[in-house]
């Protein structure tokens, strides 16, 4: 009897053991599985993630590199809307140009080297012979001064290039000369004299001179005569005036602020641009180059808005290291903030 429960302990203790390695077993194999899917998401994410990134990363990419092409061709699509012509190389050329024509050497030699010089310029078609015949002149032309006055006509392919150029002249037109020879046996004789330096002095020329320039996009050619011009005449503008309503003026506010105007540009010249936040909207100084010394022909007007004035005046500022006074125009649009004044808007000028 003994032995039947020793034996039924053990087994019930062996089937124990058993159970609890199942479990143990089960437990294990849950536990890995877990790692497993887990692993597997994470590097699932990863490379969704990842593959996200680079996508976006090249479509940026894409987008920046369009822009950038998008920008060069609106570059070349603006240069080709003017044309090359109004460019610094088309100026250049045409400059070149004109040095290389109005240079007229006295030596018939030099004078072969311009003209071989001058040809590759003109366009096919266009001849040296067109331009100008140097048969009569037997003197001398030299530019002395040249500067871009304008370019106009401009078009796709050509435009005018407009130089103010001043030269001198050495005129030597040959000339024929009637002499007697032995008394009263005269005879006419035709002989072929230059007209000296002396006889003929310098002469300096200003004028404008107009050349036609083309391009196919890459290279320069004169296509047309180049043809001369008066230099303007000197014209005298109309210096800009108050042009307010005089209907506008407000003169019962005009020595308060004169009163305000002398204490603000005393601070313009004595406190820094930040000190001057205090009394105007954009801030400006003139500090330790410019004095105060006084104020003239000062008016105030009625201001767009209610409370508000515009100051009209020339301002005395005396340069510190010169001693120049100078009278610098000035309107002050003020509005009046906490019983103080303040400049609104300061505009160098007494028009508008």
């Amino acid at each position: 009897m003994e032995i039947k429960n020793s034996f039924k302990r053990n087994a019930g203790q062996i089937r124990k053991k058993i159970f609890k390695d199942e479990r143990r077993l089960v437990s294990s194999r849950f536990n890995s599985r877990t790692v497993f899917t887990f692993g597997f998401w994470v590097v699932l994410i990863t490379v969704i993630f990842c593959s996200f990134l680079s996508y976006y990363r090249t479509s940026f990419l894409n987008e920046r590199v369009n822009a950038y092409q998008d920008e060069t061709q609106s570059k070349i699509d603006s240069l080709n809307e003017v044309g090359f012509t109004n460019s610094p190389a088309g100026e250049t050329y045409s400059k070149n140009f004109v040095k290389t024509y109005m240079n007229i050497p006295k030596d018939p030699k030099e004078r072969e080297k311009r003209n071989n010089a001058l040809q590759p310029y003109l366009a096919e078609g266009l001849t040296l012979e067109e331009l100008e015949n140097l048969s009569d002149f037997k003197g001398e032309r030299t530019l002395k001064g040249i500067h871009l006055y304008d370019v106009k006509d401009v078009q796709e392919d050509s435009a005018k290039y407009v130089y103010r150029i001043r030269y001198n002249l050495i005129n030597g037109v040959e000339q024929n000369k009637k002499e007697e020879v032995n008394g009263k046996d005269s005879k006419e004789k035709t002989e072929t004299e230059k007209i000296t330096d002396k006889e003929n002095p310098i002469e300096t020329i200003e004028v404008m001179i107009v050349v036609p320039v083309g391009t196919d996009g890459q290279s320069f050619n004169v296509v047309e005569q180049p043809y001369f011009q008066t230099v303007p005449g000197d014209t005298r503008l109309t210096a800009i005036e108050d042009k307010t309503d005089p209907s506008k003026e407000h003169t019962q506010m005009e020595q308060e602020m004169k009163r305000f105007v002398t204490q603000f540009f005393t601070s313009y010249t004595e406190n820094t641009v930040d000190e001057m936040a205090y009394l105007m909207e954009k801030p400006e100084s003139l500090k330790d180059t410019y004095s105060y010394k006084g104020v003239e022909d000062l008016i105030v007007y009625e201001g767009e808005k209610q409370g508000q004035y515009k100051v009209k005046t020339l301002v005395h500022l005396k340069e510190d290291k010169s001693g120049v006074v100078m009278k610098l125009p000035f309107t002050l649009i003020v509005s009046k903030e906490n019983n103080k004044f303040y400049v609104q808007k300061l505009k160098h000028t007494i028009g508008g």
